[in-house]
């Protein structure tokens, strides 16, 4: 550790990257536990350093130590104007930074340099919604509008802005005076269907029925960022040096590789994420777009946020690998309850169920379906599993308990 750090003033240590990066990541922590145990004369100024970053922390969990800098630089400059127009001091020590900082954000001084990032949720630019069409559809970042005519289609994207479609078709992005990097390409799938995406670092990621997902054609900048508005299972590709972050309306999933399955359709009051393998993270975007405290999920765990209480509850998911049977077109569940088993349906297949009063939704079930029958099918083979009787009108199928039979 560096003896320069002694003469170091509140204000430098709190520009210090290295100190930023100890206070909110624990690196380095030996050496600096050993610097502060010699160093008596030195704790106090750390001291309130560490306490003026952890304030920022709480209001920021997902900054990284370049962002902590800038945003006390912010406060800094704005301490300065105050003493400029006053001949009093406001506050002393950390109650007058603390302050500050809170007047700063109110006031919005400081809060740019992290909302430029994340203050809104991402506007899907395709004016086509999945309920609207029956093909799948790739609009790419120079305009260009593909139809994707298989059942399952795939895209890969590849380092030098190629396009590859269906192991068929190639478009050059390059070539084309309208692309903009900073764009996003959008894929949209209808109901019933799927697509398979290969991007451009290498991640895997299979879409469901029913959804959307945004998506570079090269990842730039400190992140790799993805939108998703629906179901998709992700195979990242792992590099410790870029975060991918997958980015939902209310939640952001931050890896750095590993496979796991979220589920995030906006019309569901539920998003959830279960872990396949490694490690992720989850943080809830906050209305004003800063992303709260993160909630870490280990493998075969599940994480349920809810909408209308805004929290998000982690559990057990031994079965984990059940919720990607999916991607090859089967739906399997193991003592799941049967509302829960025709939610899912409902989604895939884009119809209403509609129960009776003495329908018992609660019931478990186990066993598996084929997603590439119809629904008229599918409703078959699940009528004899979970014994109910039903009746399709148009889009609306109508349920009920199957009696049972007097001998």
């Amino acid at each position: 550790m560096k003896n320069e750090y002694l003469d170091f003033s509140l204000e430098e240590l709190l520009e210090d990257q290295a100190f930023v990066a100890w206070v909110l990541r624990n690196e380095n922590q030996n050496e600096w536990e050993s610097f502060l145990a010699t160093n008596q004369g030195f704790r106090n100024t750390a001291k309130k350093a560490r306490g003026i970053i952890e304030l920022l922390k709480d209001r920021y969990n997902d900054l990284d130590e370049q962002e902590i800098v800038e945003i006390w630089k912010n406060i800094d400059r704005y301490d300065d104007l105050i003493k400029k127009r006053s001949n009093y001091s406001l506050f002393r020590s950390f109650q007058r930074y603390a302050a500050l900082f809170i007047l700063a954000l109110s006031l919005g001084t400081i809060t740019y340099i992290y909302l430029q990032k994340e203050s809104k949720p991402y506007e899907f630019a395709s004016a086509v919604s999945v309920g609207s069409t029956n093909k799948s559809r790739l609009s790419l970042a120079n305009g260009t509008v593909v139809d994707l005519d298989k059942e399952n289609s795939k895209v890969a994207m590849n380092g030098n802005q190629h396009v590859l479609i269906d192991n068929e078709r190639e478009i050059d992005l390059s070539q084309s005076n309208s692309a903009d990097a900073a764009k996003m390409n959008e894929v949209i799938i209808p109901y019933g269907k799927k697509s398979n995406l290969i991007l451009e670092d290498g991640t895997k990621v299979w879409l469901n029925a029913g959804s959307r997902m945004a998506f570079p054609t090269k990842f730039q900048g400190k992140t790799r960022e993805v939108f998703l508005d629906g179901e998709a299972y992700f195979e990242v590709f792992r590099n410790e040096n870029l975060p991918f972050i997958v980015n939902t309306g209310d939640i952001a999933i931050r890896v750095l590789g590993t496979k796991f399955n979220l589920s995030a359709y906006q019309d569901d009051k539920l998003t959830e994420t279960i872990l396949i393998e490694g490690k992720v993270s989850l943080s809830e975007r906050s209305a004003m777009g800063y992303l709260k405290k993160e909630t870490i999920l280990s493998a075969n765990q599940k994480a349920s946020y809810n909408r209308d209480d805004r929290a998000i509850l982690v559990k057990e998911e031994p079965n984990a690998d059940l919720s990607i049977a999916w991607i090859e077109g089967m739906f399997k569940f193991s003592q799941q309850s049967v509302q829960e088993v025709l939610n899912k349906l409902q989604q895939y297949y884009n119809v209403q169920f509609v129960y009776d009063s003495k329908f018992p939704a609660s019931d478990l079930i186990s066993g598996k379906l084929d997603l590439k029958d119809s629904i008229e099918k599918t409703m078959q083979a699940l009528a004899d599993v979970a014994a109910l009787k039903y009746r399709i009108e148009g889009t609306k199928i109508y349920i009920e308990k199957k009696e049972k039979m007097s001998k």
